[in-house]
């Protein structure tokens, strides 16, 4: 005989369902709405922050389809990262039949975003039982979370693919350790090993950071869940494996096979290829750098999730009252974190343990890299966190999944909840870029630029980094601008993530232009650089820019701009009014600026530029005469602030070709400086100077 409910209890048990009838849906329509402002965000919402390194992408795919080659040979990587498994994949195959513009590069973000909600849809279901927490999970991410967010995971969806790849790595091996039939081995065993040798293929020293590394973790914390690895059989008189050890070795075998294949195929790749010194070169730091480095993680993490309050804004205000409360939630997520990993790792279910430790030892991980080493840039910690956020975000999805496990019965379950209430409410917060959905998207100066650019016909020209492939990928190719830095105030290339073909002299004929903030024409050393191009065409505003026009190809005109040279750029110095020297003066003759010293002055006519030299072997030509007779003075090559001679050689008048020097740094040398030294014997005119590898060099002999 059933007991009957008493009304009062109907009346509840009534009213709990139509509010979870009511927040499922509510929930789906959050998740809608998440969608929509994800993809008014990669093709309108993210223009005012699309930069170079999203655009580098973009930039690529189109020198892979004009070389015909996946590795271009022009191409200049950082950092040994060849980018095998990146955004220029969905990019590649429309180019033959679209610009190379920022709808593409959208269609791309696209493609890579919905990877990674996928993948945090597998994640999360290694933790929590319900589809709809896991749904949940997933909106939270699709709805931004936070500017810094945004950026890495979907506009420029750098870190967005080392997550998903990690991630995917932890749960096809998941999958493979539980799989119940040989058809499901062999389909989660080749997913595996594909994607490994894909992953080490284009960085292995990443790949070994974000997925060997926490995958070591993860095994150990499965291979606890199963039990015993071993069995004593007495009759046999020996221990033996059980199947769950022996299926640990095969995993061992695969996970290190593929990381020794995708090995070989990145050093062969990057043979054939440029790659310059990025993060990967890191460097210890002193133990006074430790404590200040903790402080800037914490800041970095908070940054991540939007949660640093805005400097100056009154408490008691709307804003910053939902300052207050986000602030409070991270940091209890942050303080909840270690006790909920430890929670799954005692977890019965295997997955739910391998998620744990492989989220807690890569965020071990790189916390000890961010505190301990020159990794991260500390001026920016906010931007230097990124390195961390995989980690993060599958710190959150475990929280949220202790949120599902524990309900509102404990205080950690209701901080949990708290902390997933106040993040899926991210799309209403100002420091979240996916609320311009309904804010509005603010103007681009960049976009400004280009129009000005565009309305005086200007096709290609130069800037710096961040104003450069940016531009030409908004424009759709029509304005092409290519990225230069300053070297004692001239423009000379940045071959960090881009092509030599474009700072090659054939590459353009015709007009070609300077684009510059006002700080960056400052820099322009303007009397030197117009005695090689000639006087500017016209000058203009663009925006906050300053355009400068020019009859020719700068890179037919300005010194340093050989790329061809070898892997290391010749180094000449320009003589003009930043040379230093401690007689003579600058004359211009004929156009070119030149240092002359009258007889009777004795001193440096030239020294400088202070560069550094790579290990290798070098000729330096100065293009120095003395109409004197018998020795006049010396040129020599000294490095270390002059406590390193690496060449010397008498000036013997009368002279009018060339002076040459040969000399070999075994190892790098810093402060490198060319001097020209004058003993007063006899006037001396010094028109330029030349550093080159000897490989260059033997080509001009």
């Amino acid at each position: 005989m059933h007991k009957r409910n008493e009304p009062g209890q109907d009346v509840v048990a009534d009213a709990i369902a139509v509010a979870i009838r009511a927040g499922r849906g509510l929930l789906v329509g959050l998740f809608l709405v998440s969608l929509a402002a994800l993809v008014y965000y990669l093709f309108r919402g993210y223009i005012p922050e699309f930069n170079t390194d999203s655009a580098f992408k973009s930039l690529l795919a189109g020198e892979v389809v004009r070389q015909g080659s996946y590795f271009p040979s022009d191409w200049n990587y950082v950092n040994g990262d060849l980018w095998v498994l990146f955004g220029q994949i969905f990019i590649i195959p429309f180019l033959p039949f679209f610009k190379n513009s920022y709808t593409l590069h959208a269609v791309s973000g696209l493609i890579s975003s919905a990877i990674v909600l996928i993948s945090l849809w597998c994640a999360s279901g290694m933790v929590m039982r319900s589809a709809w927490m896991r749904l949940l999970t997933v909106t939270i991410f699709a709805g931004g979370v936070s500017w810094v967010m945004a950026e890495n995971l979907f506009g420029q969806v750098s870190y967005g693919n080392v997550l998903y790849v990690a991630v995917f790595t932890l749960y096809f091996s998941w999958r493979w350790l539980e799989a119940t039939s040989r058809r499901a081995s062999v389909i989660w065993a080749v997913a595996l090993v594909v994607l490994g040798i894909l992953a080490f293929w284009g960085n292995p020293q990443r790949a070994a950071a974000y997925d060997i590394a926490p995958m070591l973790a993860a095994l150990l914390a499965w291979a606890m869940a199963r039990g015993d690895l071993f069995t004593w059989h007495p009759g046999a008189r020996r221990w033996k494996l059980t199947g769950d050890a022996r299926r640990l070795i095969i995993l061992g075998v695969m996970l290190f096979g593929a990381a020794l294949v995708g090995t070989i195929l990145h050093v062969v790749s990057l043979a054939q290829a440029h790659s310059a010194d990025g993060a990967g070169s890191a460097r210890w730091l002193s133990l006074a750098s430790f404590k200040d480095n903790l402080w800037f993680t914490l800041e970095g993490i908070l940054g991540v999730f939007g949660a640093l309050p805005t400097a100056g804004r009154s408490v008691m205000s709307p804003w910053g009252d939902s300052e207050a409360l986000r602030l409070l939630s991270v940091l209890a997520m942050l303080v909840l974190l270690p006790s909920v990993c430890c929670g799954f790792l005692r977890d019965a279910r295997p997955g739910a343990r391998m998620l744990a430790a492989f989220t807690a030892s890569g965020l071990c991980l790189f916390i000890f890299l961010q505190v301990t080493t020159t990794t991260p840039d500390m001026t920016g910690p906010v931007m230097s966190a990124r390195y961390m956020l995989p980690s993060l975000v599958l710190g959150l999805v475990l929280v949220l999944g202790h949120a599902e496990s524990q309900g509102l019965r404990t205080p950690t379950g209701v901080a949990s909840w708290c902390i997933a209430l106040v993040l899926a409410s991210s799309l209403v917060y100002p420091g979240n870029s996916f609320s311009r959905l309904y804010r509005g998207t603010p103007p681009s100066h960049h976009v400004q630029a280009m129009d000005v650019l565009k309305a005086h016909g200007l096709q290609y020209g130069y800037g710096t980094y961040w104003n450069s492939g940016v531009i030409t990928i908004l424009s759709g190719g029509d304005v092409r601008v290519r990225q230069i830095e300053f070297d004692r105030g001239l423009p000379i290339p940045r071959l960090h993530l881009a092509s030599r073909s474009w700072f090659r002299p054939q590459t353009w004929t015709g007009k070609s232009f300077l684009l510059l903030s006002k700080e960056e024409a400052a820099q322009l050393d303007r009397d030197t650089a117009f005695t090689f191009t000639g006087a500017p065409l016209e000058e203009f505003p663009a925006g906050d820019f300053v355009v400068l026009v020019f009859k020719e190809n700068l890179a037919s005109t300005l010194p340093n701009w050989d790329v061809d040279s070898s892997s290391e750029r010749a180094i000449s110095d320009p003589l003009g009014t930043r040379s230093q020297h401690q007689i003579g003066r600058l004359d211009k003759i004929e156009g070119r600026l030149q240092l002359a010293a009258d007889a009777g002055e004795t001193g440096f006519l030239h020294y400088g530029p202070y560069v550094t030299l790579p290990a290798g072997d070098y000729r330096v030509d100065v293009d120095v005469s003395a109409p004197s007779t018998g020795e006049v003075g010396y040129i020599d090559v000294v490095g270390n602030m002059g406590a390193t001679v690496l060449a010397k050689t008498p000036i013997a008048g009368p002279t009018a070709a060339p002076v040459s020097l040969r000399l070999t740094a075994a190892e790098a040398v810093q402060g490198v400086e060319v001097r020209v030294f004058s003993n007063g014997a006899s006037a001396m005119t010094l028109r330029s100077i030349t550093l080159q590898p000897v490989t260059a060099a033997k080509a001009l002999d």
